[in-house]
């Protein structure tokens, strides 16, 4: 009798333990589904990791700690193992959500081919995205869409990288560079003062230096100053140094704003936010002023776009800041198409883009303003563009040179901010206008898409 009580006690201790491991396994994925509903794969990550740790073949798990490191700028080779346990068990009934699912959805060849091809592996990205495409049914036609994109990608990089652009990147140094991501380089006209953004433990701080001797000196840390916190990131400069362009985040939505130098006490003016003919209820992410400061270039994904971001113009005069103006179907494309900024005459637009011909993801382009309008705009080309994607070139003078934040073998710890130089810059003008008019060809034929990633980059943001 005694042992049939002690075995029924010691069954319910067991119950009532594997509950509570489960209960409190359950709370640990729901807060982790939350954080990558938002986006926020740095606060997910950690919490996807405990679950593998308890359940090591869960490959639901992996697949979602894959997307993280997927989303984690210069932490994307980590998603690869993961991918690579996910794609074994792969269902398509996935219940996205539920911590009772145990199977990877079909995507996970899709952002498994992406993690390959950033990491140069073309042949097996081309693999992985052929194996995703025999997973597709008659009906996913925008997905097979997206899947001819992606291999028309691959081969334009291979293409890109046996032709290199001759570049010169040289470091602005460590009294710029720190072990802190620093991102996002605005330069006045005569390249003498540079803001900056430099992502560090606990806030993003916004930073300014000038040049002595030709050597960019310490930073001052104006935050206090525009009284500016939480996600921001400078995006324009004026040409005068004098008006400085941020984005911010909002309670998740991107607005813009201006901070104005006093130049009788040498210090910022509180952040200022730009107008609704701007900002509206949608996202507003980066900008760029003319160089006269009468006209603001800036990316947007308000409803009645060409896809996902376009670029929009908006012109200053004596009642404001005019509604903005899509700059049309030559410069946008039916994805994601942000963060313009121009050469010091006006005459070229240099912006990222997901829908022109790219390497992949992102790609930085240029295009060329004749008789008013815009040209086809031009792949600025490998070493400057990559496999992963490149946002965000600041022209200095006509576009020969100009600044970049990038991660390479020589920088501090993370992305530094670095000088580029062309022999030959691109132009407007573009070298390879049969592959750009049939990858546009591709895309325009989904019509008006959502964007291309699950979160379009708003800020280069680690």
């Amino acid at each position: 009798m005694k042992k049939i009580l002690y075995t029924i006690i010691f069954s319910c201790i067991l119950t009532t333990a594997f509950s509570q491991r489960t209960s409190y396994f359950r709370r640990i994925f729901v807060d982790a589904e939350y954080y990558l509903l938002y986006e926020d794969y740095k606060n997910a990550l950690p919490l996807y990791l405990e679950l593998h740790g308890a359940f090591p073949d869960n490959a639901n798990v992996a697949y979602r700690i894959g997307l993280c490191y997927l989303n984690i700028p210069n932490e994307k080779s980590k998603s690869l193992k993961f991918f690579e346990q996910a794609k074994h068990s792969i269902t398509n009934s996935y219940n996205e959500g539920y911590f009772t699912e145990t199977q990877a959805p079909r995507e996970v060849y899709l952002h498994y081919g992406r993690a390959l091809r950033i990491a140069n592996e073309f042949d097996k990205a081309k693999e992985a995205f052929q194996k995703y495409q025999g997973l597709l049914f008659d009906e996913d036609k925008e997905e097979k869409q997206l899947l001819n994109l992606e291999l028309k990608a691959i081969a334009y990089a291979k293409e890109q990288i046996n032709k290199p652009v001759n570049i010169k990147f040289t470091s602005a140094g460590k009294t710029v560079n720190t072990r802190f991501a620093e991102i996002n380089p605005v330069v006045s006209a005569d390249n003498q003062t540079m803001v900056y953004t430099s992502a560090q433990q606990f806030y993003n701080a916004i930073l300014i230096s000038t040049k002595r001797a030709n050597v960019w000196t310490h930073p001052i840390n104006i935050n206090s100053q525009m009284f500016a916190d939480g996600a921001i990131a400078t995006v324009g400069l004026s040409a005068d140094g004098t008006t400085l362009l941020l984005s911010r985040n909002d309670n998740d939505i991107y607005n813009l704003y201006t901070s104005t130098l006093d130049t009788a006490t040498n210090t910022w003016g509180t952040l200022t936010k730009l107008p609704k003919e701007i900002n509206t209820r949608s996202w507003e992410n980066y900008a760029a002023f003319s160089p006269t400061g009468d006209t603001l270039y800036y990316s947007s994904n308000r409803p009645g776009g060409m896809g996902g971001f376009d670029i929009y113009m908006s012109v200053k005069n004596a009642e404001g800041w005019s509604e903005g103006v899509n700059l049309g179907p030559t410069v946008n494309s039916p994805f994601d198409d942000i963060a313009p900024t121009l050469s010091h005459d006006g005459k070229k637009l240099f912006f990222s883009s997901v829908g022109h011909q790219t390497m992949g993801g992102f790609d930085i382009f240029v295009s060329e303003k004749r008789n008013g309008k815009w040209s086809k705009p031009t792949n600025m080309g490998y070493p400057l563009n990559t496999t992963d994607d490149d946002v965000f070139f600041y022209p200095i003078g006509d576009g020969t040179k100009g600044y970049i934040s990038r991660l390479l073998p020589q920088s501090y710890g993370d992305n530094d901010i670095y000088l580029v130089e062309f022999e030959n810059a691109p132009n407007g003008s573009s070298q390879n206008e049969k592959t750009q008019e049939n990858a546009l060809d591709s895309a325009e034929k989904l019509g008006a898409l959502k964007s291309y990633s699950q979160k379009p980059i708003s800020l280069i943001l680690p």
